[in-house]
């Protein structure tokens, strides 16, 4: 029998959540409000956070940790709340909901814990995991480099075992969080013959720490945000400790693959918040807004795309829990993780273009979010997998 209602447990959370959006970060989101209306303000001259701005997101992110939100994904053995992946979707859908603020420190991103991450051997979960579960400490996930975005069978890092080191040489580019990381985790070849022949073995995850002698951050990547969030890192003889090797040499593809299902459904289930906050304010407008002497709302045009966003946000929804569901179930979610993330993100999207219209000129000034939240949905459309890497493997599943 299919059960459409929201667990108990999961409404408690997002009451949690909702009133510590209302009570602590709303307050601060006024307070840095100039930061958050034009990201220009938030940059120095390059392209990095300013630390004003930067210390109101370590803020939220620690608070969020102390009441038990930031990594409640993670197991309850290493610190967590164990809260299922149908959990995790409502969740993000609950904070995203609120727009695109502060907020978006308040759940573990690409900076906070990972599945990955338990992986580690139990001195280094101590040394690496914990301070990222209590918010102290942030990462980056250092997997894409110049010649392999989607084409990850190119992987030109490599690390060479000498002794009880590794040594490290390579470059990683559009990594998130790769300038302000306290220690990332880098993907690279230890294995080239094994990675030529079988594309996806001889790959090995490592933690490598900040101040490791040959690691450096590169340049701020100036994206279509701008909001210095991404940025190049370099390893010149960069040497790793092998206790730093993140589960089994020579699988580190198959963790990161893992890892990044999760990832993609965090993406669709952020979406899904979005768009209902899209959706809201239109609506809104609509009903307010008058021309040719009565509401927008009741005008052909704007009644058709605000219909067609409803109709859409709705089917994307039950696509994503039906994934997260399959995901708490034990089943593999290849093809679904990368249906959800496609159609969510064009689906946010196209909800971002149509708030754009509806609110004509200031839908693209920058006093409103709707133009920075229709760039956000663009950059969606590439990080974690391209819309045409997804399609490929929604292509594959069918047997084509």
């Amino acid at each position: 029998m299919v059960d459409f209602a929201v667990p108990e447990e999961v409404q408690l959370i997002c009451r949690g959540l909702r009133s510590f959006l209302e009570r602590e970060v709303k307050p601060l989101e006024e307070r840095y409000k100039r930061y958050l209306e034009d990201e220009r303000a938030r940059l120095d001259e390059e392209g990095r956070l300013v630390p004003e701005f930067k210390a109101a997101l370590d803020r939220v992110r620690r608070r969020s940790a102390e009441l038990g939100y930031y990594a409640m994904h993670m197991p309850t053995e290493v610190g967590g709340g164990g809260v299922s992946r149908v959990g995790m979707v409502y969740a993000f859908k609950e904070v995203f909901r609120h727009g695109f603020g502060l907020n978006v420190a308040v759940l573990a991103g690409p900076e906070g814990p990972s599945p990955l991450l338990l992986g580690l051997k139990a001195p280094q979960r101590e040394k690496f995991l914990k301070p990222l579960m209590r918010g102290e400490a942030t990462t980056c996930f250092a997997l894409t480099e110049p010649e392999a975005g989607s084409d990850l069978k190119n992987l030109q890092t490599r690390a060479e075992k000498r002794g009880s080191y590794y040594v490290l040489n390579g470059m990683k580019t559009f990594i998130t969080n790769a300038a302000d990381a306290d220690f990332a985790q880098v993907f690279a070849v230890t294995d080239p013959k094994r990675y030529k022949e079988h594309g996806y073995e001889g790959v090995t995850a490592f933690v490598v720490e900040r101040d490791a002698p040959g690691y450096k951050v590169g340049k701020i990547n100036r994206s279509l945000l701008d909001d210095g969030a991404q940025a190049e890192l370099i390893f010149e003889n960069c040497k790793v400790p092998a206790e730093h090797v993140i589960g089994q040499e020579g699988r580190g593809f198959y963790a990161a693959m893992s890892w990044i299902g999760i990832g993609r459904l965090n993406i669709a289930a952020m979406c899904l918040g979005l768009g209902e906050y899209l959706l809201k304010r239109s609506v809104e407008y609509a009903q307010t807004r008058t021309a040719f002497g009565r509401p927008i709302g009741k005008h052909q045009h704007i009644r058709g795309m605000l219909a067609e966003s409803a109709a859409e946000l709705s089917a994307a929804e039950q696509l994503v829990l039906h994934a997260a569901w399959k995901f708490d179930r034990g089943d593999p979610i290849v093809k679904e993780s990368a249906m959800a993330k496609w159609f969510c993100t064009q689906m946010l999207f196209r909800l971002a273009d149509r708030a754009v219209q509806v609110h004509g000129g200031m839908g693209v000034m920058k006093e409103l979010p709707f133009e920075r939240i229709f760039r956000f949905a663009r950059v969606l459309r590439i990080v974690e997998g391209t819309d045409e890497i997804q399609k490929e493997t929604i292509a594959k599943s069918l047997g084509l």
